[in-house]
């Protein structure tokens, strides 16, 4: 018995607007995190948002705002420097999707990589699904 996988290619993928009103509150959520602004963090996220993560350490959820952002706030508040390496947001059909790369400071240099999908209605996050890479030690280059 053999097994074909097939790969149809239609139309070109469906090209968004840079100027489509959902886009914003994924990029609001990412400036106030990178200026560890909890409370501008908190605003974009509806008051009864289902927030579920999937990070190394397990699977955390939340139903409201604050402890949702509690979350983030926790993972990120206690860096003495935060730099915004990458990021993105855009449509995936229905939803938000919002990436990022923060290189961190604590007790040593971390980078690490979120991404979420994002249900968004009237400018606010209803429900977001988020995958941490963890926080991964920077490994300086040395010689080669």
């Amino acid at each position: 018995m053999t097994c074909e996988a097939k790969f149809l290619f239609g139309d070109p993928p469906m090209v968004t607007s840079e100027k489509d009103p959902s886009l914003d509150v994924g990029r609001r959520f990412i400036a106030a995190l990178g200026r560890q602004s909890w409370d501008d963090l908190a605003g974009c996220l509806d008051p009864k948002v289902q927030f579920r993560a999937v990070t190394p350490k397990g699977f955390r959820t939340a139903d409201d705002r604050a402890a949702a952002a509690g979350y983030l706030r926790k993972w990120f508040g206690d860096a003495d420097q935060l730099a915004l390496q990458s990021s993105d947001v855009e449509l995936m059909h229905d939803r938000v999707r919002i990436a990022y790369r923060i290189r961190e400071h604590e007790d040593q240099w971390y980078i690490v990589e979120q991404q979420a999908y994002c249900t968004v209605h009237d400018g606010q996050i209803m429900a977001m699904d988020l995958l941490c890479s963890g926080f991964r030690p920077e490994v300086p280059e040395g010689p080669s």
